[in-house]
């Protein structure tokens, strides 16, 4: 969970929490748990510059209910099919991908990774970002650039884990 309080409640709200037997996280464990499973963070795997088609939340949008900023463009996406597509992929190997590097496909840019990390419930690399739609399918194989060193990846389901139950 994230909590958000009042400066002036926040000391004893936390060490309720701890009390009560909470686990104190940070940042980059909420992160790693975020894109486990594969939720997108705004201003990474979502921004002003992508819409919800293209970024799999189609199903957040009220297509039903009547007219709205932008309903003429979305709904022609929707129809047509986006471009490109949101991507989750699992790389092979000891690769760890990260924002910002490059995605290929055959050798040539295709895409960048918008969200990557290790994920430590799967003992691999994981990722998301954007590629050309006919490159989202689940098996298709992608290379990631991590830093220099071409990582084998493969665009799987996303979420790329869900708990049992």
């Amino acid at each position: 969970f994230e909590l958000i309080a009042p400066n002036d409640a926040g000391r004893d709200l936390w060490q309720r929490l701890v009390a009560g037997g909470a686990a104190p996280a940070g940042l980059g464990a909420r992160d790693t748990l975020r894109l486990e499973a594969a939720l997108p963070l705004h201003g990474n795997d979502i921004t002003p510059a992508t819409n919800p088609v293209e970024a799999g939340l189609g199903w957040a949008v009220a297509w039903d209910k009547g007219d709205f900023l932008g309903a003429y463009v979305l709904k022609r996406v929707r129809a047509e099919g986006p471009a490109r597509r949101l991507a989750g992929f699992e790389v092979a190997g000891r690769g760890i991908p990260r924002s910002h590097q490059t995605i290929l496909s055959a050798g040539a840019a295709v895409g960048e990774v918008t969200s990557g990390t290790f994920s430590p419930t799967l003992q691999k690399g994981i990722g998301m970002g954007y590629v050309p739609a006919g490159l989202s399918k689940v098996g298709t194989a992608l290379t990631i650039d991590v830093r220099g060193t071409m990582a084998e990846a493969q665009v799987v389901a996303r979420p790329f884990y869900k708990p049992a139950g």
